[in-house]
C-alpha cells in the first residue's frame, strides 16, 4: 500500500537504512576476500566468527578497521555486479577520503556509493562527521574528493547511495538518493535495475508498510 509522501517524514540515509530490506550475503563471498595468512585478516576472521568480544578493545581499530572497510567494499562490488553494475573507480590509497566507489548502473546512471562495514550485528555505522556532511552535494563537489575530480563529475551528474555491509550476519542494506538529502530504502532487488525509475518514484510515493527495524547506532 502506498500514500502521499507529504504525509510521511523524509528519510535521511541512516533512517532509510533502518527500513531497507536486509539481503543475505554468502559467507563464501566474505571468506573469499580474506587472507588468513595475513595477521590483520586473521584478526578479522576471529572477530567475524567468534564476535568482537573475542578481540581486545585496543585491537578493534587500526588494522582491523582497515580490513573491515576493504572487505565491505569488495562485498559491495560483488553484490552490485550481480545486479548489472560496473565498478569504474575506487579508493586504493590508504588515508585518502572521499567517495568509496563509483558504478555505472544498468540504466547508464552513475552511482557514487559510500560503504559502511561492521562486525556488530544489527548496527548502522554513522556517516563520517566533518565540516561538509558526508555524501552531501557540497561534499561531493569538493575539489579534494578524488573520484569526482578524476572523472570531472559534479553531484548533478550522479546518484548517491549508502550501503551497510553487516559482515557478522552477513547481510547488506542499501539506501539511494537523487538530491543528497532524502534517501529511498531499497526493499526489492528488482528496484536496482533502474535508479532513475526508483528515485523518480520515491519523490512522489512512499510505502506505508515500511517499519523501522530496531537497529543499534554505532560510532564510526
Amino acid at each position: 500500500m502506498i500514500c502521499d509522501v507529504a504525509s510521511q517524514p523524509a528519510l535521511t540515509a541512516r533512517a532509510a537504512l533502518r527500513v531497507a530490506s536486509p539481503f543475505p550475503v554468502s559467507k563464501r563471498v566474505v571468506r573469499s576476500r580474506v587472507k588468513p595468512s595475513q595477521p590483520a585478516d586473521a584478526l578479522f576472521e576471529r572477530a567475524r566468527i567468534q564476535g568482537l568480544n573475542a578481540i581486545d578493545p585496543d585491537q578493534r581499530s587500526g588494522h582491523l578497521a582497515r580490513v573491515i572497510g576493504e572487505v565491505a567494499e569488495a562485498v559491495a562490488e560483488i553484490v552490485l555486479a550481480e545486479h548489472g553494475y560496473t565498478l569504474f573507480w575506487q579508493i586504493t590509497t590508504p588515508g585518502i577520503h572521499g567517495v568509496d566507489l563509483l558504478f555505472l548502473s544498468p540504466d547508464d546512471s552513475v552511482l557514487a556509493l559510500e560503504v559502511k562495514g561492521t562486525l556488530q550485528r544489527g548496527t548502522i555505522p554513522r556517516l563520517t562527521p566533518s565540516r561538509l556532511r558526508q555524501m552531501s552535494r557540497e561534499w561531493l563537489n569538493n575539489p579534494a574528493n578524488p573520484a569526482m575530480a578524476e572523472w570531472s563529475l559534479q553531484a548533478d551528474d550522479l546518484y548517491a547511495g549508502v550501503m551497510l555491509i553487516d559482515l557478522a550476519s552477513p547481510l547488506y542494506r542499501l539506501a539511494l538518493s537523487s538530491n543528497f538529502e532524502h534517501y529511498a530504502p531499497v526493499v526489492d532487488p528488482a528496484e536496482l535495475a533502474s535508479l532513475r525509475l526508483l528515485l523518480a518514484s520515491s519523490r512522489l510515493l512512499v510505502r506505508e508498510t515500511l517499519v523501522p527495524q530496531p537497529l543499534v547506532d554505532e560510532q564510526p
